[in-house]
């Protein structure tokens, strides 16, 4: 009897503890199922807000998901790293901050149904990028566009794709039976370039590389200490390049890049600006530069689109107070500056130059009103800068522009009226020049897209 007991105690017990778990699995799901919904809710009130101030077409490269593939695992959304860009809508990936998508790709890496296509422009916006292969060749034959002249950003890309345009051409030296002065011309010393060098380099070719400025490209003209990149990068010869920590500053990988460079006795040719290139023979090229006339087999322009900053086109904007880049701000103290830019680069600015300790008084100039005047920057810059505000260690100026630079002051249409600054130091960070009109010059063909998938390896 008393071991029936037990029993009937042990069978209830379970009956219990089945039943708790039950409930508790049901709990959770329940649980989960509400914070789905409120953040589906948050996002969808996001989205309109933007469709509200025409901010939902996207300026650069971007996912656009297939919902009909989509099963709203959110891999993508965790994926991201600018942050929560790509939301869950009613169970459904959905990008609801359109204009701060810079292309990363990461979300269509990521995606396992492959419901994400990255795609330039949309229905309603084109947007303008040179015509290249699968191989990141133009309807050129023999000459190239990798990096970010060719509409895609970030290192990792531009590393990739340099080394890939590099081994298209090196693999059709052969087609070419003319006599040239070297097989690859390389435009441009970022990280395209150099990865283009490197292979060239691996595969002995005759090859020359050159930058208008200095080797780096982009990643030299960062502020100091930048956080440039946090991805393994591969490189010609070097191999992958891991890096110990997940933030990696501009002057570490630039001593990565310089130490590859010094190991492989890759030859840099700095401050030598390409002017032209014409075909000579159907088959070869002429490329002129500031120094001098070459001829090659293949080119490879892998120029940035930085080098020709946007002007504000007002007189003394060429005074020596006015720069369109930050790299030391540890030469601006105790002095009064200002900053154009409501971008990523005008809020790093600013955040550099409002350190207590150089005791500089901050301005930021911002067209817009405080609901959009930062829509391009990603959120933790703009909450950095709010924070700066609050702290008084800058000051925003809304609804504003420049109108008037004198070499001791200048003077800012704010809402309607003028505003007098004092003023040692003007910085400009209103984009840059697209140079298009140079590439047709060349002959090199701009489409217009309007949504369409690049068939490009960018992973």
């Amino acid at each position: 009897m008393q071991g029936l007991s037990h029993q009937i105690s042990l069978e209830l017990l379970s009956d219990y503890a089945g039943t708790f778990g039950f409930l508790l699995m049901t709990g959770i799901a329940v649980v989960s199922i509400m914070i789905k919904n409120k953040r589906s809710k948050k996002a969808v009130l996001t989205l309109e807000t933007n469709q509200s101030n025409n901010l939902h077409e996207p300026v650069s490269l971007h996912p656009e998901i297939n919902a009909a593939l989509c099963v709203g695992c959110g891999s993508c959304v965790k994926a991201c790293p600018e942050g929560k860009i790509l939301q869950l809508v009613n169970n459904k990936s959905s990008l609801v901050y359109p204009t701060k998508c810079v292309g990363h790709g990461a979300c269509e890496q990521t995606c396992p149904l492959g419901a994400i296509d990255l795609v330039f422009g949309t229905k309603t916006r084109g947007m303008e990028i040179p015509r290249i292969s699968p191989d990141f060749e133009t309807n050129i034959a023999g000459l190239y566009i990798a990096g970010e002249l060719g509409g895609m950003g970030l290192i990792r890309n531009a590393v990739k794709q340099g080394r890939l345009a590099s081994y298209h051409a090196i693999s059709k030296l052969k087609n070419v039976k003319h006599a040239t002065d070297v097989d690859i011309f390389i435009v441009g010393a970022g990280s395209a370039g150099f990865s283009a060098a490197l292979a060239a380099k691996e595969n002995n070719c005759r090859y020359k590389i050159i930058d208008q400025n200095t080797f780096g490209g982009t990643i030299y003209n960062f502020p100091r200490q930048k956080i440039v990149t946090s991805h393994p990068l591969e490189f010609p010869i070097a191999g992958q390049v891991k890096f110990k920590s997940n933030i990696v500053q501009k002057e570490k990988l630039l001593d990565v890049f310089t130490q590859i460079k010094d190991e492989n006795n890759l030859i840099i040719n700095e401050k030598e600006n390409f002017l032209s290139l014409k075909k000579l023979n159907n088959q070869i090229f002429s490329v002129e530069t500031s120094k001098g006339t070459y001829t090659a087999k293949k080119v490879i322009l892998c120029m940035g689109v930085r080098g020709t900053p946007r002007r504000l086109g007002l007189a003394n904007e060429d005074l020596p107070k006015v720069a369109y880049n930050l790299i030391d701000p540890s030469e601006y103290q105790n002095s009064s500056v200002a900053i154009v830019g409501g971008g990523n680069a005008g809020l790093e600015a600013a955040q550099y130059l409002s350190k207590s300790d150089l005791k500089n008084k901050v301005h930021l100039i911002v067209r817009g009103g405080p609901e959009n005047a930062f829509i391009k920057a990603n959120e933790r810059n703009q909450k950095l800068v709010f924070e700066l505000e609050k702290k008084k260690q800058i000051t925003i100026h809304y609804n504003s522009c420049v109108k008037v630079i004198e070499k001791d002051f200048i003077l800012i249409d704010k809402a309607g009226g003028d505003l007098k600054l004092a003023n040692h130091a003007l910085f400009i960070f209103a984009g840059a020049e697209v140079p298009f009109k140079f590439l047709m010059s060349l002959g090199v063909t701009i489409d217009k897209a309007h949504g369409e998938k690049r068939k490009l390896s960018i992973a």
